[in-house]
């Protein structure tokens, strides 16, 4: 399926952002200390892979410590995964960081809700990481446009097809391992990875056959 260019009902780039090449991607958790920089991570280092320069993917916690480093075990696991957090600093989200995002990502629904409140123009671009994922899955690829573009279009499609999950609300959530690391990191990474791949997917099956990639 082709989304054509010439669409009535296209979302409009805002203004200031008219210029600006790349999709910028916020990801939110808590303390911006475990999820947010792990699933920021994985975002950035797939897009950079399938469309590198297209996408600018950041992180934010609702009560970040500012300053704050990740600890051993999470900079072990982001090495693992092929990606350094050892510089990495944890922040407070502020209304500028929403603001100048495309897309909200959040680990649960109460961060998707606190982005709302702070800024609440965010509310047709912000998601959890699992609900954006599964609503994203099934859609066709969109060749024929930029990757800023078709991204543009993908977020307003999936404002329009957002609903609530089939089984539970909390299956759309990423567990916070930050209580008990051990316990709880292989249930995060479970819940975690499989939704950044999606993401990332639709971006390659839309890349790989678009003249504009």
């Amino acid at each position: 399926m082709r989304i054509s260019t010439e669409s009535p009902t296209e979302p409009m780039l805002r203004p200031a952002d008219q210029d600006r090449p790349e999709f910028r991607i916020l990801v939110i958790c808590t303390g911006n200390l475990f999820r947010s920089p792990l699933a920021a991570g994985l975002l950035q280092q797939g897009f950079d892979e399938v469309a590198p320069g297209r996408f600018l993917v950041d992180s934010a916690g609702t009560a970040g410590v500012s300053a704050e480093p990740v600890t051993h075990e999470v900079k072990s696991l982001a090495a693992e995964w092929g990606f350094d957090l050892s510089g990495f600093r944890a922040r407070r989200l502020q209304s500028t960081d929403i603001i100048e995002s495309d897309l909200i990502i959040g680990m649960e629904r109460w961060h998707r809700s606190q982005a709302v409140i702070l800024e609440p123009s965010a509310l047709k671009r912000s998601f959890t990481l699992r609900e954006f994922a599964r609503i994203i899955r099934p859609l066709p690829a969109a060749v024929g446009l930029t990757s800023r573009r078709r991204w543009t279009q993908l977020v307003s499609q999936a404002q329009r097809s957002r609903m609530p999950h089939a089984d539970r609300p909390e299956c759309d959530d990423v567990v916070d391992p930050h209580q008990d690391w051990s316990r709880l990191c292989e249930t995060m990474i479970e819940q975690m990875v499989p939704g950044v791949f999606d993401i990332v997917d639709w971006e390659y099956r839309s890349t790989v056959c678009s003249p504009y990639s």
